[in-house]
């Protein structure tokens, strides 16, 4: 029988301070009756992901040799905000500015999960909102990734939070960000962010 490895993982010292705050919101209990910690640790766990995203985006994009010139400085200044306005976009960018493709991967699959939920609870107050609905495509992807990652129930559009969401969405943010830094410290072995 052989020795079984394991795997040690390398990050960005912001992707450890995003694990350093996720991981301890998944590892307590949380009574079903509560749902205001519950909905908090979501919230909290996307934002947190969100943030170290956003933070290794501009850090690429300010240390691109391309940004010395004032052309590309204008451009970026134009499209700027856009950058950080959805996932989708933070994904097109990382893919075409940067070569990172984090999109279609499990880790990404499942943190869209997490991001439908904390979008369902600050924009929809405990509902799928409409825009999730308007396309059936999304409607029917969210109606199977809640239950399936999160153990979320849905009644109707109505979101319904179980005492198990808290410990999966820090999973699946913790997953996320060890693969995210995974990808990027590939692509960028030098990266000091």
């Amino acid at each position: 029988m052989g020795a079984e490895q394991l795997k040690t993982w390398v990050l960005t010292e912001s992707g450890e301070r995003a694990l350093r705050r996720i991981i301890p919101l998944g590892a307590r209990h949380y009574d079903e009756r509560n749902n205001d910690d519950i909905r908090a640790v979501v919230i909290s766990c996307a934002t947190l992901v969100e943030a170290h995203v956003d933070a290794v985006l501009k850090h690429l994009f300010s240390s691109d040799e391309a940004m010395e010139l004032p052309l590309a400085r204008k451009l970026h200044a134009e499209v700027e905000d856009s950058i950080y306005r959805t996932w989708d976009s933070r994904r097109k960018w990382l893919s075409s500015a940067f070569g990172i493709n984090i999109t279609g991967d499990k880790q990404t699959q499942d943190f869209n999960a997490v991001t439908d939920l904390r979008n369902c609870l600050v924009h929809g107050d405990g509902r799928l909102t409409d825009l999730q609905v308007a396309k059936n495509k999304d409607f029917f992807r969210i109606r199977e990734q809640l239950p399936r990652v999160l153990k979320v129930k849905l009644n109707g559009r109505r979101v319904i939070l179980t005492p198990d969401v808290p410990m999966l969405s820090a999973t699946v943010c913790r997953d996320f960000v060890l693969h995210f830094d995974s990808a990027v410290l590939n692509a960028y072995p030098n990266l000091s962010i």
